[in-house]
């Protein structure tokens, strides 16, 4: 096993710890779980600031330390340098590892107020498990990029693009929040030549770094909401879309919802678990050809969008898509939709106008 697969079963042995140990209960007034959960998201959005701001204090301390410290007169700047950068690795490492493990714990007091069972939340050997997605949604990673279901979500990148990801992947540490602090840092210390002056730069930069990791922890609530909401949604939206059941889907209409699915995974290069489950439940893809009617194409395209509300991603690979659904639906029903899916993960409404 690899230190990532180690690292990741650590991670999720700490959920479940979790899980057992928060005094959460499961709330069946969606109104008064969805306020909770609001709640939560919240806290944890603060608690990210704070923590940017305690981390950058500290950096602030150190500079102002060696400003006034007599022992550091004869430091020269790459001396002060190598200072404040070993501390502020130091204090963003910490930072890093506290804002994680409070996405998890967060994440596991969600996952008991909407009291997904017990026994789904321990399949932790499966790839597709939700604490596997909460783990990777917690490192801020979108989805599965490996292939699934027949389906490979690299398929269109290209040899060029593969190319550039490969040289990405051997790279994707400069992107880490850390290296990044650490960089832009360091540009100020090397732009600005006084002691004084640097420890006034750190002090100036901090509600740089407090606003991105605010802003960073709400996009991680919303991810994490989506995935453990849509474990209960998604059924119910096929339901809602297909009252008769998908064993009794034309061929042409299931066709339609297969070749959708993969166009939406192969267009966001990762599957994200909302698509998993929907893929689950639809089964294999029939093997004729069969197409759909005017009206099948129509159903498909409008749950297609409502699944892509649960799942994607606002790139401009993805707006394209969108674009091109609001041609065929209009943009009216596609407004309509989305905004039902973004009720049903963010204010727990359910699913009541009808879709046939």
């Amino acid at each position: 096993m690899s230190l990532k697969d180690k690292l990741q079963f650590w991670a999720i042995g700490q959920f479940l710890l979790k899980i057992g140990s928060l005094p959460e209960q499961p709330i069946a007034d969606r109104k008064e779980a969805d306020f909770r959960i609001d709640t939560l998201s919240r806290l944890a959005v603060v608690r990210a600031g704070l923590s940017g701001l305690i981390s950058g204090l500290i950096v602030v301390g150190v500079a102002l330390f060696l400003r006034d410290w007599e022992g550091a007169e004869g430091l020269s700047g790459i001396g002060f340098l190598l200072v404040i950068t070993f501390v502020s690795c130091l204090t963003t490492a910490l930072e890093l590892a506290f804002l994680y493990r409070d996405s998890l714990s967060t994440a596991a007091r969600m996952a008991k107020i909407l009291d997904i069972p017990q026994e789904e939340l321990e399949q932790v050997n499966l790839e597709n498990s939700i604490p596997h997605w909460l783990v990777h949604a917690a490192l801020g990673a979108p989805g599965f990029q490996g292939k699934m279901f027949g389906i490979d979500p690299l398929a269109k990148i290209g040899k060029i693009g593969m190319i550039i990801r490969k040289i990405l992947k051997k790279l994707r540490i400069v992107a880490s929040a850390t290296v990044f602090k650490m960089i832009l840092r360091r540009m100020w210390i090397r732009l600005l030549g006084r002691v004084g002056l640097r420890a006034y730069v750190e002090l100036i930069s901090l509600p740089v770094f407090v606003i991105l990791n605010m802003f960073g922890m709400n996009g991680m609530m919303k991810d994490m909401r989506s995935r453990l909401v849509g474990h209960e949604l998604t059924p119910k939206l096929v339901a809602h879309a297909f009252p008769d059941g998908l064993a009794n889907l034309d061929p042409g209409l299931r066709n339609a919802l297969h070749n959708g699915i993969e166009e939406q995974i192969t267009t966001s290069r990762f599957i994200h678990p909302n698509q998993i489950r929907v893929l689950e439940m639809l089964g294999d893809k029939d093997e004729n050809l069969a197409l759909p009617n005017a009206d099948e194409q129509r159903r498909a395209n409008r749950f297609l969008m409502a699944v892509f509300s649960m799942s994607g991603k606002n790139s401009p690979r993805c707006k394209r898509l969108i674009r091109r659904l609001e041609l065929e639906l209009g943009k009216e029903e596609v407004k309509i939709v989305r905004q039902e899916i973004d009720d049903a993960i963010h204010d727990l409404v359910p699913l009541s106008r009808p879709w046939d």
